[in-house]
């Protein structure tokens, strides 16, 4: 055994000894030794040992909590882990429950409770807990990104010290929480559901029919219970009644027509629980916009709301409906940079689409090319007459053409198309089908994302060069021109997530259907 081995072996052994007279016997020194010997964390099995040891070597190996005359500062920061179930995270995640017990036993004596393995592991679930507050604790809850997204435009260890030397732990999280307005009324609707589930008289009002009348308090209570309504009124005219239904009907992205059906007694009977968790889940997306949302525009597409918004300085400044991915042919969640904008645009059908849908219709009439527009085209890019091909001896495994749907309006793609890279062959496109976007539920899509108002976000993406959609939009319809591809003057990146969870333009909170049935009350 070489004498540096040994000397850490004897470290390991009798590092607690030397800690059990107390702290004021502990040195920095002695704090850099124990650091810088990785068996010595392993033990500890810290979240963010990298980040913890980091913390300590720009701070000179000094302790920040452990010693009497820093109590106060265990105390400040189990008062701020215990705002935590308001801000969507769990305070037992960060050793809340521990770091009770041991802010009764200080001055920490001997054995695993020594000071210095105190230190350490508190400033570990510190380092846990304010990163997860800055930017969430989903992870990365796309299924492609590619933006590089990198969560380190907030220097988290350096505040953290600055606010411990500067006792002022209780503004840090108020410096750290994401400035989007969404997190804010979230979290005020997290706070009321806490209110209401550790109340000792609480019981879940859950409805039996579609009943909405004076006579029907259980309805009026179950509005206040889910924070639709701010007070129970006395009684219930039928005017009010209508009122309070419109109400809760917009608060599940339902049609506002005032008639109490089955598809809002459902959304009323869904647990408080289980909002509760969609809310959580929801607060923490939108603070995984943190450090793209500082540097830049971002086009956000919310997949249950069927609604794409662009924010600014964390602002919305612009938002439309979209059409996206039916249940079958779902619109996949990912993070993206639009790189360029192509006015109009070919179409090129996917092989899923050309083999499972078109080749029927081609094996009945090869007509419909030319009817729709569209070309048949052969590996070298060659066009192909469609009445030379015998369609009925292909099948999806054999199928050797690329079907082209030519430019124009007629073309499924519109007049525009936002193209960004991604795994999927998806994008965000004009269309010709206009009717579709007044329908409350909008899955109609192959997964493609359909823009209600595409020449308003061409204009944010091509700011530069206002000139290119206005004559676009002058020009308007034209019989197969040719593609014109623009790039874009500051690459956007593009957000395309599943959150049921949404606001709307008052402020208020909407809890979208589980169309795809992916989280229905569970955090992902």
């Amino acid at each position: 055994m070489t004498f540096q081995n040994l000397t850490r072996a004897l470290f390991c052994l009798f590092g607690s000894l030397w800690f059990s007279a107390g702290s004021a016997q502990i040195t920095p020194g002695q704090l850099q030794q124990y650091i810088q010997d990785p068996d010595s964390l392993n033990r500890l099995n810290l979240k963010m040992p990298v980040q913890v040891r980091n913390f300590y070597q720009s701070n000179g190996y000094r302790f920040f909590w452990s010693f009497d005359s820093n109590k106060n500062g265990m105390a400040d920061f189990l008062h701020e882990l215990e705002k935590g179930k308001y801000l969507g995270l769990d305070e037992k995640e960060y050793g809340y429950t521990e770091w009770q017990n041991r802010l009764k036993d200080l001055p920490v004596t001997a054995g695993p409770k020594n000071p210095l393995e105190t230190e350490l592991r508190l400033t570990d679930a510190a380092l846990h807990f304010y990163r997860d507050l800055a930017y969430g604790n989903t992870g990365n809850p796309v299924s492609y990104n590619g933006l590089n997204h990198l969560m380190n435009c907030i220097d988290i260890p350096v505040m953290l010290a600055e606010s411990l030397n500067t006792h002022t732990l209780d503004q840090l999280i108020s410096r750290l929480l994401a400035p989007l307005p969404e997190t804010g009324i979230i979290s005020n609707r997290i706070r009321w559901y806490q209110s209401r589930l550790t109340d000792t008289a609480f019981k879940e009002n859950r409805l039996l029919n579609t009943k909405a009348n004076d006579s029907n308090r259980t309805f009026v209570n179950r509005l206040y219970q889910l924070g639709i309504i701010d007070s129970i009124p006395k009684d219930s005219p039928d005017s009010l009644t209508k009122k309070m239904i419109r109400a809760a009907q917009r608060s599940f992205d339902l049609p506002e027509d005032g008639i109490f059906r089955k598809n809002l007694l459902n959304e009323l009977n869904v647990p408080i629980s289980s909002r509760l968790r969609q809310l959580e889940y929801a607060i923490n997306l939108y603070r995984w916009l943190n450090c793209i949302l500082r540097s830049r525009s971002v086009i956000v597409v919310n997949i249950p709301a069927a609604k794409l918004t662009v924010y600014r300085n964390s602002y919305p400044v612009l938002g439309m409906n979209v059409i996206v991915g039916k249940r079958t042919t779902p619109t996949p969640t990912l993070a993206s940079t639009v790189r360029e904008v192509v006015l109009y645009p070919y179409w090129h059908v996917p092989r899923s689409i050309a083999t499972k849908e078109m080749l029927p219709i081609l094996k009945r009439n090869p007509g419909y090319i030319n009817s729709g527009n569209f070309q048949v085209m052969d590996r070298s890019g060659r066009v192909v007459n469609p009445y030379s091909v015998d369609w009925n001896s292909l099948t999806k495994d054999n199928f050797p053409y690329l079907i082209r749907q030519s430019t124009g309006c007629d073309n499924s793609l519109g007049l525009l198309k936002l193209d960004f890279e991604n795994p999927f062959g998806v994008y965000l496109h004009d269309t010709p089908g206009k009717s579709l976007f007044k329908k409350n539920k909008r899955f109609f899509s192959h997964g493609c994302m359909r823009m209600q108002d595409p020449m308003a976000l061409g204009h944010l993406v091509l700011r530069n060069n206002p000139g290119a959609i206005d004559t676009l939009e002058q020009r308007g319809c034209l019989r197969n021109p040719s593609p014109i591809v623009i790039p874009a003057d500051d690459p956007m990146p593009v957000i395309v997530w599943y959150n049921l969870v949404g606001i709307n333009d008052k402020g208020s909170i909407i809890f979208y259907e589980d169309v795809y049935g992916k989280l229905s009350g569970k955090r992902k």
